[in-house]
């Protein structure tokens, strides 16, 4: 209900006014209305106001004087200019008739006799009575949204009360703008064609940032309109999109008096969601460690606790651990880096959701633990361990293609038939994460039933007694103090590999055939080894096994390898 220049018209003594140039901008809305008899009354105006004006303090300017006195006024955004003819000038100039056009700003030329308080009395009553209306109208909506918030009646309800006052379709999303609630859901999904940021075509001043964008609707036969996008954020950085469909008319100035107070109200209630996540997070965070840890007085109490949250943990779990792994690790802080705070954390947290909708989760330090449940059905664990890892790939797809350079590493146990086995899984899946990211790269997904033979190592915790397992043999190739003692390993390593066919080792390392046999002769002059004999050779390949898992734990200094 703004009041805008169109509507001078329908003042009694300016109905025989006319607009001589300008008439693009008959639309733009008035906020006030001030006299200028002052060359420098740009200075002095805030925005919005019918100009009154006899041109006397204009007398001298030329046209280009002109022109950038009308330029002023424009970024003012000055509705428009009433000029009285008669007195001080007979004709409005060109340079402002030809300014006002070029600004949108309507020229109205008014005859000597009409008085400029017979315009100011009725455009001040007129703007009074548009201020009282939006007074009352704000009070209602106001009123209507605080009830509801008191009512706990959720951005459903809120949303469709929002349909009702300004008679467009809203929507609200997340961030990612997944879909939360939309009053008509054939325009939940929609492709943008074309975004207007700041857009000046709202009129009115807001709290809350806003931008039009002119969008396709694809499950609305394909039709096109404008949206209005305001986001709204909370406390951590929470934010939600307000969208408001414009399918049925433009969003005007007094409708946003009903979308501040929804978007406050969504803000309110986003916070006490907020609240009440952590607290539920806290428990179900407090759960997860203790059934991991074994840290319960009886499984009837941790059934109890469960039952509160709606968790099942009869079935069979797998535990599953996913890891992000950046190439500037260490360069922030660990507040920045790990847990939900952690944007892309949460959103591996929240693809790893919509994959498992009922999934046990939880964010510890750089980790997410997922207590994967195990089909029950499926008696085959192999295929179960295979499914999981599919899905896992999907995921570790799905966020790699959102963000570029950070590798996702993935860790899975073994299946735990009860909760007394879940400690078991869940340190399981830490090996199984640990070594296949040794072994197969930064973007590893290992099951711990892929391990083979580091399945029986990974038992002795112990480094000094794992490494009593090393042969004498690959202790003199370790001890070996020259520079090529590392590319001897490597060597060592890929001939065994490949069952001691040079040929092959050499492709791999990218090597001629000659410089393999010849480093394997000076491994044999060094250690002594016994190619043929296939118990040394075993030894020698469990001793380099160990060394893989030996690589980030402490050494004694006569069996370092570095």
């Amino acid at each position: 209900m703004e009041f805008r220049v169109k509507d001078l018209f329908q003042i009694e003594t300016l109905k025989q006014a006319f607009v001589v140039s300008g008439k693009q901008g008959m639309h733009n809305p008035i906020r006030g209305v001030t006299i200028i008899e002052a060359p420098d009354i740009a200075e002095w105006i805030s925005g919005g106001e019918l100009l009154l004006s006899s041109l006397y303090p204009l007398q001298s300017y030329d046209d280009c004087e002109q022109q950038a006195f009308m330029a002023q006024l424009s970024e003012k955004n000055v509705s428009a200019l009433v000029i009285k003819t008669g007195r001080f000038v007979h004709d409005i100039p060109s340079g402002i008739i030809e300014a006002s056009d070029r600004y949108h700003i309507p020229v109205i030329q008014i005859p000597k006799q009409v008085p400029y308080r017979e315009i100011m009395y009725p455009v001040m009553e007129s703007l009074f009575n548009s201020q009282v209306v939006k007074l009352k109208y704000f009070k209602e909506v106001h009123d209507r949204f605080i009830a509801l918030t008191l009512a706990n009646k959720g951005s459903d309800n809120m949303i469709a009360s929002l349909t009702k006052l300004i008679g467009n379709p809203v929507t609200l999303y997340d961030r990612n703008f997944g879909t939360i609630a939309a009053t008509d859901p054939r325009l939940a999904a929609f492709v943008v064609l074309e975004q207007e940021e700041n857009d000046d075509n709202v009129g009115i001043d807001t709290e809350f940032s806003c931008f039009r964008q002119r969008v396709n609707y694809p499950d609305w036969n394909g039709s096109t309109a404008h949206q209005l996008v305001i986001p709204v954020e909370t406390v951590n950085h929470i934010k939600v999109h307000l969208v408001i469909h414009e399918t049925c008319k433009q969003v005007e100035a007094l409708d946003f008096i009903a979308i501040e107070n929804a978007a406050t109200s969504l803000s309110l209630e986003l916070i006490k969601q907020y609240a009440v996540a952590e607290v539920e997070m806290k428990f179900k965070d407090d759960l997860i460690d203790d059934l991991l840890h074994a840290k319960f007085e009886s499984l009837q109490s941790v059934y109890q606790r469960a039952n509160v949250i709606g968790w099942n943990l009869s079935k069979a779990h797998i535990v599953v651990l996913f890891r992000l792994q950046s190439p500037d690790h260490g360069r922030i802080n660990d507040a920045e880096r790990y847990g939900l705070h952690n944007p892309n954390q949460r959103m591996l947290y929240e693809l790893i959701q919509q994959r498992l909708p009922e999934g046990i989760i939880r964010s510890r330090s750089d980790q997410l633990v997922v207590l994967w449940s195990a089909d029950s059905e499926q008696g085959d664990k192999t295929a179960c361990i295979r499914s999981i890892k599919e899905a896992v790939r999907d995921i570790q797809q799905i966020f790699c293609k959102r963000v570029q350079q950070i590798e996702v590493q993935v860790g899975i146990g073994s299946a735990a038939a009860d909760l007394l086995e879940l400690p078991r899984s869940y340190k399981e899946a830490q090996d199984a994460l640990h070594l296949g990211t040794m072994m197969n790269g930064r973007s590893a997904i290992a099951a711990f039933s892929d391990l083979g033979i580091y399945r029986l190592l990974c038992q002795i915790e112990d480094a000094g007694e794992l490494a009593k397992f090393i042969p004498p043999s690959l202790h003199k190739l370790l001890a070996y103090k020259q520079p090529n003692r590392n590319d001897l390993i490597k060597t060592l390593q890929t001939f065994l590999q490949h069952h001691q066919n040079a040929a092959k080792t050499a492709e791999e390392l990218f090597c001629h055939y000659k410089t393999v046999t010849y480093r394997m002769e000076r491994i044999k002059e060094i250690t002594g080894m016994d190619m043929d004999d296939p118990d040394e050779m075993l030894s020698v390949q469990v001793g380099l096994k160990i060394l893989v898992l030996l690589e980030d734990k402490p050494l004694a200094p006569h069996i370092a390898i570095g």
